[in-house]
């Protein structure tokens, strides 16, 4: 069977390996002479102290900023010492599978080497000569990992630190971007392979909750372009981190307890509260119907509906089900005004009525019918004559007859008022 090349002990490892430091070339040759020996299961954890310090200076080149916000939720020891003299020291206070986890996430550790890794680990625990086992290491077990971990771990390229995510965009933590630099990271930011993105992303994520200035005022700037290369999934993390702040305020460790505010202005900015579950979204959604309505309400109040329709219009036009109608009867009311006319609110509330489907049309033509917040001015000339035109703007979107009559009868019913 062939030996793999990097225990090969013909092979010169500074000059076929040129990658790997003298730490990882004393493990590696650790194994050569184990394997050789016959030690299968010692020299696969001597190839793991070489694959364990490998991974250790990818991270580190790459960002270990990235890489902390990305196995924050991990389980196990995290605490990296970034005063550390040593890569020993640096890394003393992680476990070795949290490492890989996070190496894994960034990228950095191709999936195959990373299962590999959880292979020769599994063998630490359950088949090595410390433990009596039915499944011990045998030479062919060595050698395929081996052979894996060679070609996806110790030949890969390393990341160049001047050109890292993590170097790149650290000046985002210590100063006041200009228009500029804004731009430059931006086009930047458009340059990245999807991976990177995600790293991005989380790491914006985690220093925006934070809320520290410059970090947050330079954040808010780029993540729209951040949020345009992101696919749907990541985008639904953005929408369940502001669900979790909502049902647990008490995973917000942010030091002024404000990052659900940060991350909602964050959604209105990129147009993503459809992104939050619905049941918090309806929870939204209620609480701009009642302002509509309390602006409606008011004697006088044209101005605190147009202001109230704006930020109705901020959230966006995905409205849950469950708050369709107790927020429709808020626009429908606004929309076809008083005895004096109404406001310009109706301008500003259009796309919701763009935006209806036939059933959603259905239930609005019931409202008219039986819902007494719309029908409650629906006898005066002037909100009685909107509601009848908003109706007729619903004839071209229906097909079927029986919902065209329906129309009809609930116009009948509206002039009869």
């Amino acid at each position: 069977m062939t030996v793999p090349q990097i225990i090969n002990n013909e092979v010169d490892l500074k000059a076929e390996f040129p990658l790997l430091v003298d730490r990882e070339i004393d493990y590696i040759t650790e194994a050569k002479g184990l394997f050789t020996s016959g030690y299968y299961s010692y020299s696969l954890l001597a190839i793991w102290n070489g694959a364990v310090n490998n991974l250790k200076r990818k991270v580190e080149a790459y960002g270990v900023d990235l890489w902390a916000s990305i196995v924050k939720d991990e389980a196990g020891r995290k605490k990296y010492d970034k005063d550390g003299e040593t890569i020993a020291e640096r890394w003393s206070g992680v476990d070795d599978l949290v490492l890989i986890a996070g190496a894994t996430k960034l990228g950095l550790l191709n999936p195959k080497a990373g299962k590999s890794l959880e292979m020769i680990n599994w063998m630490r625990n359950h088949a090595s000569p410390a433990h009596d086992s039915d499944h011990r290491v045998e030479m062919e077990d060595a050698i395929g990992l081996i052979l894996l971990l060679q070609k996806n771990l110790f030949q890969q390229p390393f990341p160049d630190p001047g050109h890292s995510v993590s170097a790149i965009f650290d000046p985002i933590k210590n100063k006041h971007l200009s228009e500029e630099e804004i731009g430059i990271l931006k086009d930047q930011i458009k340059s990245y392979k999807n991976q990177d993105i995600r790293n991005v992303f989380g790491f914006f994520m985690d220093l925006l909750t934070q809320g520290e200035d410059p970090a947050k005022l330079n954040i808010t700037e780029l993540f729209p372009a951040v949020w345009e290369k992101t696919n749907e999934d990541l985008r639904k993390t953005l929408g369940l981190k502001y669900h979790g702040y909502v049902i647990d305020p008490d995973s917000d460790d942010s030091p002024d307890k404000g990052a659900k505010t940060r991350v909602f202005e964050l959604l209105i900015k990129l147009g993503g509260v459809s992104y939050i579950p619905d049941g918090t979204r309806a929870r939204i959604y209620r609480r701009a119907a009642e302002q509509l309505a309390d602006a409606k309400d008011t004697s006088y109040g044209w101005r605190l509906e147009e202001s109230a329709s704006r930020n109705l219009m901020q959230l966006g036009i995905s409205v849950p089900s469950v708050v369709f109608e107790e927020l429709y009867q808020e626009i429908i009311s606004v929309w076809c005004g008083n005895y004096w006319g109404r406001s310009d609110s109706y301008l500003t509330l259009q796309p919701f009525m763009d935006s209806l489907n036939t059933d959603n049309i259905r239930t609005i033509m019931k409202m008219f019918r039986e819902n007494e917040r719309v029908r409650d001015e629906l006898s005066l000339s002037k909100p009685k004559r909107k509601a009848i035109d908003l109706l007729n703007t619903f004839k071209d979107k229906l097909t079927i007859e029986a919902h065209i009559q329906e129309l009809k009868d609930t116009t009948k019913n509206i002039k009869k008022m």
